[in-house]
């Protein structure tokens, strides 16, 4: 009970902290998710890192759809200036989620943790 307690407190936590981070940002709250995904369930025969992942891509997906949502209503941005990214961005989609069975896991960690180190030194030395 105690166990069970502590996950669902960590998933509100760290979602919570998720849609911060991406409302603030833009992006970003896909890390978050991600390293809850994985550390809840490890060591879980119901999902593979793999489906961690395809996890984090669903709430994503919702927290990133509020955040335009409000991005848009703000004017923070024009819908017109998404038109030139959303078809490759939706086609790199497609492709990234087919690429997701047929990457092994350890490599996939080392893309994913060499992406998040690349984006946070080029943010600090900017």
């Amino acid at each position: 009970m105690k166990n069970l307690f502590f996950r669902y407190s960590a998933i509100i936590f760290i979602g919570f902290s998720a849609g911060i981070v991406n409302g603030l940002f833009g992006t970003g709250g896909g890390i978050f998710i991600v390293f809850l995904f994985s550390r809840i369930y490890a060591n879980s025969h119901e999902y593979e890192k793999k489906d961690c992942f395809a996890m984090t891509l669903a709430v994503t997906l919702a927290f990133s759809a509020v955040s335009l949502f409000g991005y848009l209503q703000n004017g923070s941005i024009e819908a017109g200036r998404l038109q030139p990214v959303f078809l490759p961005a939706f086609l790199g989609g497609i492709a990234g989620a087919y690429l997701l069975e047929r990457i092994k896991v350890g490599i996939l960690r080392k893309i994913f943790a060499g992406i998040v180190i690349y984006a946070g030194i080029s943010l600090i030395l900017r």
